[in-house]
């Protein structure tokens, strides 16, 4: 039986690493004031940065269709005998929601389609569909897959140090640091997702400090599985960090990766940080 993996575009997965693997995946949508535009494929993250300071353009966002899911598991399974869809925390979008409506009507069509709620983002949830996609090239079932998949989220990590909380604010996603806006203003805030909710990990007071404090985190996480280091606009301090944690990935090299548009229009330019897997004999 061939399955065929699905995720979503706040899984930040650069092309390459998506199409080596054979990961499809479904944008979310990006609305900046009368115009949408599909997450990776109609903007460029490097647009979105550009646009975020402009405070005349407040970007929202929102969770592909049904129709859109369907569209994408119609053409899987042309070629594939089952689909799992495996997505970001259902707490931060209605994109699992749309996923599971979608595999109902696939259902119907005779096409089984398992949807996973990982609670995770970006490189957490990237990481996690790339865990998958290697059990189904070794031959794993679909109810492999799906385990695989709840496991390797268990295992995940996201974690972002922004310059300011201002843009998860606006963008309603502050979650659980909502209580600590206030205290957070004068500092640069380091966040995670837990039970797929934002929560305040750490505050500093400089980007020097904050920059310490992930590297810190990285290795306290070790042994790992899966490691990436992740910007919106500093590319070249990303790969000054990923240099410096090299001891620390899984193949002597993190994979540097730009925070796309939906995820990058919530953490804001000038945000760090890391997407990471621990091995699963830490766990």
């Amino acid at each position: 039986m061939s399955i065929a993996v699905v995720t979503d575009s706040t899984s930040d997965l650069p092309v390459n690493i998506a199409s080596h693997h054979n990961i499809s995946v479904v944008p979310l949508n990006v609305h900046i004031q009368d115009d949408t535009f599909r997450d990776g494929i109609d903007i460029s993250a490097a647009e979105m940065y550009r646009k975020l300071p402009d405070q005349k353009v407040i970007p929202t966002t929102s969770a592909p269709s049904v129709g859109t899911f369907l569209e994408f598991y119609e053409r899987l399974a042309e070629t594939h005998d089952e689909i799992i869809s495996i997505h970001l925390s259902s707490k931060l979008s209605l994109t699992h929601g749309s996923a599971v409506n979608a595999a109902k009507e696939m259902q119907s069509k005779g096409t089984l389609v398992k949807v996973v709620d990982t609670a995770q983002a970006s490189m957490a949830l990237g990481w996690t569909a790339v865990e998958v996609a290697e059990l189904v090239a070794k031959g794993g079932t679909i109810d492999e897959a799906v385990i695989r998949a709840e496991n390797a989220a268990g295992r995940a990590s996201f974690v972002g140090m922004v310059d300011t909380l201002e843009y998860l604010v606006r963008g309603g996603r502050i979650g659980k640091a909502k209580g600590f806006v206030g205290s957070l203003l004068k500092f640069r805030p380091i966040l995670t997702l837990i039970e797929g909710e934002v929560h305040p990990v750490s505050r500093v007071r400089n980007r020097g400090k904050g920059i310490a404090e992930l590297k810190t985190m990285i290795g306290d996480a070790a042994p790992l599985s899966k490691l990436a280091v992740l910007y919106t606009t500093e590319e070249d301090l990303a790969r000054e960090i990923a240099i410096s944690v090299t001891d620390y990935a899984p193949d002597g090299e993190p994979i540097v990766a730009q925070l796309g548009p939906v995820v990058g229009n919530y953490l804001g330019p000038g945000a760090l940080g890391f997407g990471l897997i621990r091995s699963a004999s830490s766990a």
